[in-house]
């Protein structure tokens, strides 16, 4: 017979040619009879074309076969090479099971189990126990030939699901079994047998209820009797847990290796006590001490499916008898009906995200099990005929006894079975564990007509109807408690769902904010080792969602994430401080909101995880302290130390934790950006007077005192400079400070341990060991760093000064910039009554009673431009805050210029605080009052947006990025939210710089007589 390629173009063939050629060549190989057969058949398929070419790739299976079984095969194949690619493959590899598939005798009908058992042993009882590859090779050869059979029986003869999921069950219980024999015969060699024998693999999940479908996987539970040791082999002895452990490894091994002959299983072994955190093997004491103790609602519900596969029945039947108090609750338990809620919304949350999923979607098949495993948990405990792990049977026994009305029955079971039908087809297409609706047209038509429908339509039709019926059955079960307090976030469910595959778990993280999927899906796998906690075991529950969902709204996902798991990991408990986050929402917010915040604050609460308890008892709310509160704080907190060095050592802990208060409280919007600089002056003001206290008393035991003439001690004092002086210290700010002291110099000190030296030298070694103690790194880190440069002379100064020699500096040698500097100067530790004194007699008048020189404002603009052009290193890719172009120094310049202008008439503008200063200007009509308002919200946007950076990190970062996803970052931090927040916070920021700048031009670069 011809083929014409007219008539195969009239039947639908996408590339007639090709097309006759194939059936030309099954003609020549098979006969006539057969490629008609063939062409007949492809005519019937959604894809004729696909179907011919895939006969003509197996021909050579089919070449020879005698004419009863070649019409046999004829019949069966059609439908499944059409719904299945992975069959044409596997039979091109293996032609040789066409002619088994032809002769099979069990292909119209259920093979009992005992025979798929009996079947698997022989194929491997000959293995040599050294012979893992023999092993694998056989066990794989066996499972393909056998999938190949159910797959002919599920698309050609329709055979019925339950006995489809019974053997496919029986299959998998046969490779364990076999699996599991050979491993025990390779280790009795080594080791010999265990004097406590007893070892059982329970099958959990869909293997426990015997609905296995063609790509399941396998959740097992491996238990063995009692500890002990075996008697011994050719490689001596092993504790029984470590000869067990050998067992589980080999067995899991076994099924899950991938070789050239494929794989047998997928093996999930979460379902054991502590989940991927808990022992692979476990003995029936410990097993049963686990549940007992920590046992939760999800384990009871997969312990309702849970039996003996392979290994010891006896010791399963051991483990759930004496779990039945456990699983099966007598009375009704409110608790079990919460757990049950949460198990509810765990999987609307997964249904939510997975609309095109048969088993995880709304109506899917998940909520059919879950609607029956309810049921039999709840009312399992009085009527012990509902314990069944079979989830078709368990409906029917509900039925029967009333919790679930016939007609109700009828339609679960039959969305039940047409929805494991399509699961099924879905998985034979590529051995591939899927549940996905298809999403191309040609996959939709191919699904569609292999299952017997029309067109995708109508199958669509059919699926809706069904899937209507099971969403309804869903939500009225428990009542709607559970769907109302679902958090709205499926992408996290998916997120967090370990059943689902890592690319698909990895893009729903992308999509939910995570710019390192990768990284953040391997931080949750940590998640889910920790013991007892929402995450353990894959669970994405309630909790879980909810945690992952405030991390996933913090600035920075991945950072808040990557600390979060770091946290639990450093706690030797961790189950109690999850129970009070996830039952303190505000606790867990502000917590996860450090985390994505601040890194360098992250790694402070890291260091000390024992301070939730502060943060969970709002201990670490308290946003303002006075500056005399946090001096007797830390005075109480050194008064527990009896040394010096003891003291010195609890400084930078009452540092770290002073300012992880701050900065809570600053990210928390309860600090505004000055009372964030006067509580971390006020921090640095308290250790600096502590430290110089420490440091004098050192002189004082090797050095007596510095009297004067009439026997007064004379007095040192700390002259803060820069951010420290004008009460704007920032994170990670240098303390610029000036030491002077009173007197002369070079009288001698009263003498001590180690004599007697000059007053000079005595202050010098003071202020030398002060600035070890403030600098020295420590455990907990250094507490300050310190810039002496703006003493007299600077580096090339002494270190320390007296009063006369600090006015002779300045009324002699001091250049503009260092008179612009003093505006700043204030006390900061040691003797105020001293300081008093050199304000009034050097300071004030150096720097307010002494007029300008004609070129001022030029000699300040010149340095500023010099500033800006040396310093600011400003690009394209980065811009500085605090030197660039309209930056802090530029509201910093401008306000001290209009002091040193109008600060000897006007005594208001003197603050060393710049806003204080502004407003001192602006009140006197010093300063247009716009021009004020522009330098006033410059400074506090520019000082917010240099907090933010500092936050980050733990060093004092100076430039801002311009684009990509550090900006973004930055500007959420900032509370720029929107879907280009980088864009926006950038123009916010260039318009905020252009503002400063022009009052900053006006008032130092226009032509002005002073």
């Amino acid at each position: 017979m011809t083929w014409t390629e007219e008539t195969l173009r009239a039947e639908g063939f996408e590339n007639p040619k090709r097309a006759a050629k194939e059936l030309s060549a099954l003609s020549a190989e098979l006969g006539t009879p057969a490629a008609e057969r063939i062409h007949e058949a492809a005519k019937r398929t959604s894809e004729p074309d696909e179907l011919i070419a895939a006969f003509e790739r197996i021909r050579e299976g089919l070449r020879g076969l005698p004419e009863t079984p070649l019409t046999r095969l004829l019949d069966w194949l059609p439908a499944v090479l059409h719904a299945s690619t992975f069959v044409p493959r596997l039979l091109t590899t293996r032609p040789g099971l066409l002619r088994w598939l032809a002769g099979s005798r069990t292909l119209t009908r259920e093979k009992p189990r005992e025979h798929y058992r009996r079947e698997a042993l022989c194929a491997t009882r000959r293995i040599a126990p050294t012979d893992a590859e023999g092993l694998y090779r056989r066990l794989r050869r066996y499972k393909y030939r056998e999938l190949l059979r159910l797959m002919v029986r599920d698309a050609t003869l329709r055979a019925p699901m339950s006995e489809l999921g019974r053997e496919q069950t029986a299959l998998s219980e046969a490779l364990i079994g076999a699996a599991l024999s050979w491993a025990e015969r390779s280790l009795q060699t080594k080791y010999g047998t265990p004097d406590t024998p007893g070892f059982c693999i329970l099958g959990m999940g869909k293997l426990g209820g015997e609905d296995l479908n063609f790509s399941s996987d396998v959740d097992l539970i491996y238990l063995y009797r009692a500890d002990g040791h075996t008697t011994g082999g050719t490689s001596g002895s092993l504790p029984t847990v470590q000869y067990y452990t050998r067992l589980g490894e080999a067995v899991t091994q076994a099924l899950t290796k991938v070789t050239a002959e494929g794989f047998c299983y997928r093996v999930d072994l979460n379902l054991r006590p502590q989940g991927r955190a808990g022992a692979m093997v476990l003995s029936l004491p410990a097993s049963l001490a686990y549940y007992e103790t920590f046992g939760r609602m999800w384990e009871r519900a997969a312990l309702t499916k849970a039996r003996a596969v392979a290994g010891d029945a006896t010791l399963a039947e051991e483990l759930l008898s004496e779990l039945g108090p456990f699983i099966w609750r007598r009375s009704l338990d409110l608790s079990a009906v919460d757990g049950l809620r949460d198990l509810k919304a765990q999987i609307d949350m997964r249904g939510k995200a997975s609309a095109d999923d048969v088993k995880l979607g709304p109506g899917g098949i998940r909520e059919v099990e879950f609607f029956v495993n309810a049921l039999q948990l709840l009312q399992g405990g009085k009527d012990p005929s509902l314990r069944e792990p079979r989830t078709m049977r368990a409906l029917r026994k509900l039925e029967r006894a009333g919790f679930v009305s016939g007609p109700d029955a009828d339609a679960l079971e039959e969305a039940y079975v047409f929805l494991r039908r399509v699961e099924n087809r879905l998985q034979m297409l590529e051995e591939r564990q899927t549940q996905a609706l298809p999403t191309g047209e040609r996959e939709r038509r191919r699904l569609a007509t292999s299952l017997g429908h029309a067109d995708w339509e109508t199958f669509r039709a059919e699926l809706e109807r069904h899937r209507r019926f099971v969403l309804e059955a869903f939500n009225t079960l428990l009542g709607q408690t559970a769907r109302d307090e679902v958090p709205d976030e499926p992408l996290l469910a998916l997120a967090l769902d370990a059943d689902l595959p890592p690319e698909q778990r990895q893009v729903a993280l992308s999509q939910r904010g995570f710019e390192d999927p990768e990284r953040a899906l391997a931080e949750l796998e940590r998640l889910a080792r920790v013991p007892h906690s929402p995450f353990t075991d894959g669970g994405s529950g309630v909790k879980a969602v909810r945690l992952l969902s405030e991390l996933a709204q913090t600035p920075d996902p991945d950072q808040a994430l990557l600390h979060f798991s770091d946290f639990l990991a450093r706690l030797h408990q961790p189950e109690g401080y999850l129970r009070l986050l996830t039952g303190m929402p505000r606790a867990s917010r502000r917590l996860f909101n450090l985390f994505g915040q601040s890194d360098y604050l992250s790694r402070i609460f890291l260091r000390h995880p024992e301070l939730l308890d502060a943060l969970v008892q709002a201990q670490l709310d308290e946003a303002n302290k006075s500056t005399e509160r946090i001096r007797q704080e830390l005075g109480a907190r050194l008064a527990r130390h009896p040394d010096a060095e003891a003291k010195h050592g609890a400084m930078p802990r009452f540092k770290n934790e002073e300012v992880l208060r701050i900065g809570l409280n600053d990210i928390g919007g309860d600090l505004s950006v000055p009372e964030v600089a006067r509580q971390l002056t006020a921090v640095a003001d308290a250790i600096l007077d502590e430290c110089l206290f420490l440091a004098l008393e050192e002189q004082r035991e090797r050095y007596g005192l510095p009297l004067d003439a009439s026997g007064q001690r004379e007095g040192l004092v700390v002259i803060a400079m820069g951010k420290l002086g004008g009460y704007e210290l920032g994170y990670h700010s240098d303390l610029d400070l000036i030491f002077v002291y009173s007197g002369n110099g070079q009288a001698d000190t009263s003498g001590g341990s180690r004599g007697a030296v000059t007053h000079h030298e005595y202050f010098a070694k003071a202020v030398q060991r002060l600035m070890t103690l403030l600098q020295v790194q420590l455990r907990e880190g250094h507490l300050y760093k310190i810039d002496a440069r703006l003493r007299p002379s600077g580096n090339q100064g002494a270190l320390v000064v007296s009063q006369d020699a600090l006015r002779e500096h300045h009324q002699k040698r001091a250049q503009l910039w260092e008179r612009q500097a003093l505006i700043k100067a204030r006390p900061a530790a040691g003797d105020a009554v001293r300081f008093r004194t050199v304000r009034d007699e050097v300071l004030a008048p150096l720097v307010y009673e002494r007029p300008l020189p004609p070129d001022a404002a030029a000699e300040i603009d010149r340095l500023r431009t010099r500033m800006e052009r040396e310093l600011a290193h400003e690009n394209a890719h980065q811009l500085n805050p605090k030197l660039g172009q309209g930056g802090l120094v530029d509201v910093e310049f401008t306000v001290q210029y209009l002091q040193l202008v109008h600060g000897r008439e006007h005594p208001r503008v003197r603050g060393t605080h710049t806003l204080a200063a502004l407003e001192g200007l602006q009140a006197e009509g010093l300063l247009p009052p716009e021009d004020a308002e522009a330098l006033r919200q410059g400074y506090l946007f520019l000082r917010r947006v240099e907090n933010r950076l500092r936050l980050v990190h733990a060093s004092s970062l100076a430039h801002m990025p311009t684009g990509g996803r550090p900006l973004a970052q930055l500007a959420r931090r900032l509370g720029v939210l929107g879907t280009e927040p980088g864009e926006t916070f950038l123009a916010q920021y260039r318009a905020s710089a252009a503002r400063v700048r022009d009052v900053y031009a006006r008032v130092l670069r226009a032509p002005r007589s002073v």
